[in-house]
């Protein structure tokens, strides 16, 4: 059998996420596929539908109860029945389509994936786009049963490899690429910042899913522990999730109401970048976040938590970090940055400059996926 090694060999890709809904997961899985399908490559994108990504957007989608083998599932014997479903429509599909590889996103889908392919001899790479500590270990009890782990930050594959065990020859650091951002008019980011600000002066911008992870409740500590002494600050969360009317009541309880802003979904998350003075991420966990690159698009400085990738990404010339959780540190990185202009303005240029590094560009990031895929496809993976 010829295998897909060659530049001119066409791949045969299955990638399957979770819930393909509002994220920097699924826009990591969309952009890749995109990307393969333009070299020629075929994808097929598999997981359960949600707002950006099912059958009405991928014609060939395959619908897998992925989310439900996860912690939305329920109780434990209902995830089970789940897992089953999700394990034996895998198995019928891989057997009528056989693909050259899979690549999963997540622990779910790498579960679902590594049962489904048994004897089948199908390689499968599973990526690790950060979870909360406490779940590392168990990651890595399903990641040992793929051929690759791949993590876009150094930090999360140390954690792998000395929490969840995962072999060093296993791990594969690859980034994540980034879309250039779209062009916003002066006119249109000035207006925003009006409207936004209010009779404020300095702008605050968060966009992120209101949800656990990203710690929405902790920076409504932050804000109202700094509006006593920094009432000009105007903060706003652009972005939804299942947490948004209990964290809107929350803010309102601390009267916060015309300092903190809740914004709602956006289409334009440049352009909210673009008109803010910070750009702030209070996250208990991540692996390499797309918000934050786009804040150096931008040109924007970032405050955030020192979780995994954001110490790769932010350092004192684009922003500051602070520890998960610390309030009183985060407030007071985000008193740096505004009180000094001079400071804040030499951030916001370093951060536009920064966007531009090889390790953001989506061909260069691609082309690395694409190689990794040959070499795992081939039956290589330790050469990825």
């Amino acid at each position: 059998m010829t295998l897909p090694t060659e530049p001119d060999q066409r791949l045969k890709v299955l990638e399957i996420g979770t819930q393909l809904g509002m994220g920097g997961i699924t826009r990591h899985i969309l952009a890749l596929s995109g990307w393969l399908r333009q070299q020629g490559h075929s994808v097929t994108i598999g997981g359960t539908a949600d707002v950006w990504c099912g059958p009405a957007t991928e014609p060939t989608f395959l619908e897998l109860p992925t989310r439900y083998v996860a912690g939305d599932g329920g109780a434990l014997p209902r995830r089970l029945l789940h897992l089953a479903t999700a394990v034996l429509r895998l198995r019928r599909w891989l057997k009528a389509n056989r693909p050259d590889l899979i690549h999963t996103h997540e622990s779910s889908p790498a579960l679902v994936a590594s049962l489904a392919r048994r004897g089948l001899g199908i390689p499968l790479a599973v990526t690790y786009h950060g979870s909360e500590p406490s779940r590392i270990a168990a990651f890595g009890g399903i990641a040992r049963r793929c051929d690759l782990v791949i993590t876009p930050s150094h930090r999360s594959a140390d954690d792998l490899a000395s929490i969840g065990g995962v072999p060093r020859e296993k791990l594969r650091v690859i980034g994540l690429g980034v879309a250039p951002a779209p062009q916003n008019s002066a006119e249109d980011i000035a207006a925003l910042r009006r409207q936004l600000l209010g009779d404020g002066n300095r702008l605050i911008m968060t966009v992120a899913r209101i949800e656990p992870q990203k710690g929405i409740d902790i920076l409504i500590e932050c804000a109202a522990r700094l509006k006593p002494s920094h009432p000009h600050f105007r903060f706003c969360v652009a972005g939804d999730g299942w947490q948004e009317e209990e964290l809107r009541a929350r803010a309102s309880a601390f009267g916060l109401d015309g300092y903190l802003t809740f914004l709602g979904r956006t289409t334009r998350p440049h352009l909210h970048l673009a008109a803010a003075d910070l750009f702030l991420l209070t996250s208990r966990w991540e692996a390499l976040p797309f918000t934050i690159v786009e804040a150096f698009q931008a040109g924007t400085p970032s405050v955030a938590t020192a979780c995994s990738g954001v110490v790769e990404l932010v350092d004192e010339q684009v922003g500051a970090v602070a520890p998960i959780g610390d309030v009183p540190a985060i407030c007071a990185a985000i008193v740096a940055v505004l009180e000094n202009e001079d400071k804040r303005a030499a951030m916001a240029a370093a951060s536009l400059q920064r966007s531009t590094e090889d390790r953001f560009n989506p061909d260069r990031v691609h082309q690395e996926f694409e190689r990794t895929y040959r070499v795992l496809a081939a039956g290589n993976p330790s050469a990825a």
